[in-house]
């Protein structure tokens, strides 16, 4: 994940999963945020800024290592190894453009 979109890597807070839909939310430094679940509980959060300055939170992802590597292709080099870069558009794409469940649109 580049710094430029990684803000926080935290313990795991409590997630609130919104009733009528399958979005989770989180309070994270005083502010409630989206929860994006890319995989299993690992006890970690990880709070990003996206392009148009909305936090977005990722969970279900595991550190290996933080620090700064060089660039190298599409990814980082660490160690000799290229690490890709992970791509979240699409699953944010289709986070954001998810049509309402009929449970949703009869809350509105």
């Amino acid at each position: 994940m580049p710094a430029s979109v990684a803000r926080w890597l935290l313990p795991l807070p409590q997630l609130t999963k919104i009733p009528w839909d399958f979005t989770q939310i989180a309070l994270v430094g005083g502010e409630v945020v989206a929860v994006l679940v890319l995989g299993q509980p690992t006890g970690e959060l990880l709070l990003c800024e996206m392009d148009d300055g909305q936090a977005v939170a990722l969970s279900g992802l595991s550190a290996e290592r933080v620090g700064f590597w060089p660039a190298s292709g599409s990814g980082v080099d660490v160690d000799g190894v290229l690490v890709p870069t992970l791509d979240l558009s699409d699953a944010l794409k289709q986070f954001r453009e998810r049509p309402p469940s009929a449970q949703e649109a009869h809350h509105e």
